[in-house]
Order: C-alpha cells, then sequence, then structure tokens
C-alpha cells in the first residue's frame, strides 16, 4: 500500500512540475510563434515588392555538377540572350552579381523540382520557372541531338 502511494506521489509531483514548467514557457512559446508568424510576413512582402520591381527579368540557374557544369558554362550559358542573369549555385549556396538578396528564397520557391538547371522569368510578380534538366542530360548522356535543349530554352524566354 506504501509503495503505491509512494508511486502515486512520485507521479503527481512530475506531472505537477511539467505542467509548471509548461505554464511557465506556454508566454515565450506564444510570444514566439506571433513574432514568427509577422516576421514571415514582412518577408513574404519584401519578397513579393522585389519581384514586382524586377517584374521581367529573366534567370539561368546552374549547379555544380561537374560533368554538365563545364557544358552548360561553354555551351548553353553564350548562346543565352543577353538579358539573362545567371544564377550559379555552388553546393547550396548560390553565387550571383545581379540578385544576392533574394537568390536563395527563389530557388527554394520553385515548385517542380525536376533537378538542375532551371530556366526563371518574373512576371507580374511570379516565378515562372522550367526545369531543362531532361534535355540537358539526353543531350549529354545519350548523344541526342542539342536542338530539343536550345528550342526548350528559347521558348521559354520569349
Amino acid at each position: 500500500m506504501r509503495e503505491k502511494i509512494n508511486d502515486f506521489l512520485t507521479i503527481a509531483v512530475i506531472i505537477t512540475i511539467a505542467v509548471l514548467f509548461l505554464l511557465f514557457f506556454l508566454p515565450f512559446i506564444m510570444i514566439s510563434k506571433i513574432n514568427y508568424y509577422f516576421e514571415k510576413k514582412k518577408t513574404d512582402k519584401l519578397y513579393t515588392d522585389y519581384l514586382l520591381k524586377i517584374d521581367g527579368h529573366k534567370f539561368f540557374c546552374y549547379n555544380n555538377k561537374k560533368h554538365a557544369q563545364e557544358f552548360i558554362e561553354n555551351q548553353i550559358i553564350p548562346t543565352l540572350p543577353k538579358d539573362v542573369k545567371i544564377i550559379f549555385l555552388d553546393g547550396r549556396t548560390p553565387r550571383s552579381e545581379y540578385t544576392k538578396s533574394f537568390a536563395s528564397k527563389i530557388l527554394y520557391r520553385i515548385q517542380n523540382q525536376v533537378g538542375f538547371p532551371y530556366l526563371l522569368r518574373v512576371q507580374e510578380g511570379i516565378v515562372l520557372e522550367k526545369s531543362i534538366n531532361n534535355e540537358l542530360y539526353n543531350s549529354l548522356n545519350q548523344g541526342h541531338d542539342t536542338e530539343p535543349l536550345y528550342e526548350a530554352i528559347n521558348k521559354f524566354y520569349q
């Protein structure tokens, strides 16, 4: 009987401490959640304003996969229209002279994550995207004609 009372008291003390702990930290958790919500809204608004500011801009984004990087830098980039900005993804870090502030956000928000490289175009505050991964690797790995690759690029940027 005494053991049951001791077990009950131990459980009651643990539950009381847990409830007090939760009640003490609950305001901090709530403040943190509210702060996160407003910071996210602020960041999203800045991002949307930024996209509206750069309306019509075009980007070509590729990564550092060695086997494709050389082909992209030697064969694709020189043929891109002059108004296309380049974003190079070095590991997880975007390297771009143009869009340092929101390059990560633009890449993070790619909806159709098929694979690099991506063609991006800002239109009315929305980032339009197209992966040319399939066309690129058909040309590189399977020896297919590069014409579909260049056609996809030109069609997207027109």
